[in-house]
């Protein structure tokens, strides 16, 4: 993209000349903008000078710079327009100004930052509530991406209505990554933890974790204390709004405390923000 001084105002005036149905004349820009006809004629006489419009039959028309920068900008405000409305829950008016902003003082990290929730929203936009996700890859980019997950006990009193964490869940870093590529997995990297044991503290690692078929105990690949969890072992994805995807996974961990090794199932919850990754 060419690299032009070209401020909020005149964005707006490069969008009118773009998108307007109308003729347009200084008469046409001032009552769209409820300004002057002469502050109307300066700006756009301005942008004939830095050579995004020219003049003919007193109607203000793009050059091919004035083309090439209104699509850029029309898909840009479209995309901001978009974000910020559905994180910040605002009115058009104000949105429009936010997102203008952003766009003409070149904030590159927060336009990258809107790239990229926009790209996963839109596609994310389509899932219906309460609906399964066979294949979460359609909805990601290829790449690594940050997920929250838990480990929560499998047995617990029927009467209770919440299920506590596993302790299990000290051994491993505090978020999942996501990977997105020709082999997809989930990767979980373990840490020493300790424990205290008559009186004294033991350090204790996982080692090992299997998943299970056809009642079958299947080791999960491992390499310097990180799992990688094939995706294809959720079977899917459970929403209740298209944004936030939910999934678990019944595995045995093997750990290691001092010479003794401790097995035990538990139940593998991972959480993916749609929004977010």
């Amino acid at each position: 993209m060419i690299n032009l001084n070209i401020t909020k105002i005149q964005i707006e005036y490069l969008l009118f000349i773009k998108n307007y149905e109308g003729r347009k004349t200084i008469t046409e820009a001032s009552l769209f903008f409820n300004c002057s006809r002469a502050n109307s004629k300066k700006i756009l006489d301005k942008m004939i000078l830095t050579g995004i419009l020219y003049k003919e039959d007193n109607e203000y028309k793009l050059t091919k710079i004035g083309c090439d920068l209104s699509k850029f900008y029309n898909e840009k405000l479209e995309k901001n327009l978009f974000v910020v409305q559905k994180f910040l829950d605002i009115d058009d008016i104000l949105a429009r100004s936010i997102s203008l902003e952003i766009l003409s003082k070149r904030l590159i990290p927060y336009q990258e930052a809107m790239e990229k929730r926009y790209k996963s929203m839109i596609l994310a936009k389509d899932i219906q509530g309460r609906e399964r996700v066979q294949d979460i890859s359609e909805y990601l980019d290829e790449g690594r991406h940050k997920i929250n997950f838990s480990i929560k006990k499998i047995d617990e009193e029927s009467k209770r209505s919440f299920v506590d964490n596993s302790m299990a869940l000290m051994g491993f870093d505090d978020h999942a990554y996501l990977i997105i590529g020709e082999e997809s997995y989930i990767e979980l990297s373990t840490k020493t933890i300790k424990k205290a044991h008559h009186g004294y503290f033991k350090k204790a690692i996982a080692t090992k974790l299997f998943y299970f078929d056809d009642g079958q105990e299947i080791e999960i690949n491992s390499k310097d204390r990180i799992f990688k969890i094939p995706l294809d072992l959720i079977d899917y994805w459970s929403t209740s709004d298209g944004i936030i995807l939910e999934a678990s996974l019944i595995l045995k961990i093997k750990s290691q405390m001092g010479i003794t090794i401790h097995a035990k199932k538990a139940n593998f919850l991972f959480i993916v923000n749609l929004c977010l990754t």
